[in-house]
């Protein structure tokens, strides 16, 4: 199996497999206005297309596993990855499903979220960050606001509450962007120490984008495999 398909399923199949005076459930009212502040932005981002880098530090590779590609978004849980480097590959989740193709292939993966619970378990938190609102997110995490950087970002830590969580998932970190509410920047720590940073660059805010545009074109003569994980 190639290194780039290896990662891929890694990722989403293990990963998910997104300290400040604030950090509590009730954050300060200047935060808390903040944060209504956002999901008004974030709540008019309906579509995203952007490019990104993901570096992924594990203790079972000697080096990150670093890629870049293309992303684009879809309220309400339409995401489609389409990874260039170091190979082409294809991701892409539909709220039912997470499908992995690498063009050029005689086969693909289709991965049911509902018979895969351990996949889903370790998906949640990634899907929670694009599709739900801060004062959604507060009910699973405590937040913590860290501060304005290079004058153009929010940063945002989140600590899951639920033990169950907490057996896998340190924290999330997020850096929003003040003037649209997009997130730019995303790291999770598992609990292990392992980490995964996405940025995201050249973002497009609401372009038209429809269902099909988020889907993985497969050539007919491409077998998909029904997958499952316990």
């Amino acid at each position: 199996m190639p290194k780039t398909k290896r990662m891929g399923i890694w990722i989403f199949a293990t990963l998910f497999l997104f300290s400040g005076s604030c950090l509590s459930s009730a954050p300060s009212q200047d935060v808390a206005d903040l944060i209504r502040t956002i999901d008004e932005q974030q709540q008019k981002i309906q579509t995203v297309a952007a490019s990104f880098s993901q570096r992924k530090e594990t203790s079972l590779a000697r080096k990150p596993l670093l890629s870049s590609g293309l992303v684009k978004f879809k309220r309400p849980d339409r995401i489609h990855w389409n990874y260039l480097k170091p190979e082409p590959m294809e991701v892409a989740l539909d709220g039912e499903s997470i499908w992995v193709y690498t063009p050029g292939r005689s086969q693909a993966e289709q991965y049911s979220r509902a018979r895969s619970k351990r996949l889903a378990q370790y998906l949640d938190p990634m899907t929670a960050v694009f599709q739900k609102t801060f004062a959604q997110l507060a009910e699973a995490y405590a937040i913590a606001y860290e501060g304005v950087e290079t004058d153009y970002t929010h940063h945002f830590r989140l600590l899951p509450k639920e033990e169950k969580v907490q057996k896998f998932l340190s924290r999330i970190e997020l850096w929003i962007d003040k003037a649209s509410g997009a997130i730019l920047r995303l790291k999770m720590v598992e609990s292990n120490g392992d980490q995964l940073n996405i940025e995201f660059r050249n973002l497009q805010i609401n372009p038209s984008l429809n269902d099909d545009d988020l889907r993985i074109r497969i050539p007919p003569s491409v077998r998909v495999l029904q997958q499952g994980l316990p």
